[in-house]
């Protein structure tokens, strides 16, 4: 009986070990429940559009503002929204209109060549992000 109790213990001591590791993973990433940071998450979207894109410097830097002004004003939108008791439908127009106005300015940052890339690295963030990816939590777009 003391084994099976100590056995027990160690199984639960090791799951919780375990846990706690994919927990300060996810964080030191910049995602998980509580641990959304903007810079974290645009150093990443940046390193994989310099490889998928070929950015120069002056457009690395103009995208990475473009980016966090993205965030900022996202967060905004969110919050207005859950402060005025909006619903759903409403901040999903917004925001899909703040996407649109980013496009624009991502168009105009970028070549013809490096557009169309970037619009297959957009789809393709989107399907990762409906697989249950970083920053998706598993909601198709």
């Amino acid at each position: 009986m003391n084994r099976i109790v100590f056995a027990v213990l160690v199984l639960a001591m090791a799951l919780a070990s375990s846990c706690n590791q994919s927990s300060k993973s996810n964080s030191q990433q910049g995602f998980g429940p509580g641990n959304f940071d903007p810079e974290q998450m645009a150093d990443r979207q940046i390193e994989e559009m310099k490889e998928t894109i070929d950015l120069s410097g002056t457009q690395e830097k103009q995208m990475r503002e473009l980016i966090m002004e993205n965030f900022e004003n996202m967060s905004k939108m969110r919050e207005e929204m859950q402060n005025s008791g909006g619903g759903f439908e409403g901040m999903r127009e917004q925001m899909q209109k703040v996407r649109e106005e980013q496009d624009q300015k991502v168009k105009a940052i970028l070549s013809e060549e490096q557009w169309e890339k970037y619009q297959t690295y957009q789809e393709e963030r989107r399907a990762r992000r409906g697989q249950g990816g970083p920053g998706g939590m598993g909601r198709p777009q």
